[in-house]
């Protein structure tokens, strides 16, 4: 079974068995740098050194403080490079993005004193939109590509009281293969994927 499906029906399981609790809701803005993987498109293969720089925000609601569900969205202006040298000089030749939305399932064992400082290690894991796009000079679409992905990942909240805390995270997200049923039940992985790691400022509510 593949890592990423397991972890989804490993949180449905236990979602499902946890009992109703006080509803915590924890906004993150974030930043941070995508590396590794792969595009599926030759169009990507650009030379130069891409920005992998990405922003973004979660929006989670913890059940009981303990499980419950994200909301998450990622975009990198820049993932891979569109530079050529030209006379010694990079020229841009193209502009490209990343934009992930992401629904996911969250689980994250709360370990706080009563003011409300403590940690939070957590996993996640779901499915949304991948969407990749490339546009040449004289803003020319070359590329688009909306696909179904998921993601599995997690990190740790560290609070410094019961508003505000800072997070550490790391996510891996891939496409699906395919376009046909079985691939979207199977969650066969596709070409397009990458790590993306981040840090940010939660407000707790």
């Amino acid at each position: 079974m593949p890592r990423g499906k397991l972890a989804l029906l490993t949180l449905s399981l236990v979602a499902l068995s946890a009992s109703p609790g006080r509803a915590d809701v924890l906004l993150t803005p974030f930043v941070g740098a995508n590396v590794g993987g792969s595009s599926s498109s030759a169009l990507f293969q650009l030379a130069g050194d891409a920005d992998r720089t990405n922003f973004g925000a979660s929006l989670a609601l913890m059940s009981g403080g303990v499980l419950g569900i994200e909301a998450d969205f990622g975009y990198t202006p820049r993932f891979f490079g569109a530079e050529l040298p030209i006379a010694t000089f990079p020229v841009t030749i193209a502009q490209n993005r990343v934009i992930t939305a992401m629904a996911n399932l969250t689980a994250g064992v709360p370990l706080q004193s009563r003011s409300g400082v403590g940690v939070r290690p957590y996993g996640v894991a779901g499915l949304g939109l991948i969407r990749q796009q490339i546009d040449v000079l004289g803003g020319f679409n070359a590329y688009t590509s909306n696909d179904l992905g998921y993601d599995i990942g997690g990190g740790i909240m560290l609070f410094f009281g019961p508003h505000v805390g800072v997070r550490g995270d790391i996510r891996h997200f891939r496409s699906v293969g395919g376009g046909i049923v079985s691939d979207l039940i199977d969650l066969d992985p596709g070409a397009f994927n990458f790590t993306r790691t981040s840090v940010g400022v939660t407000f707790r509510y």
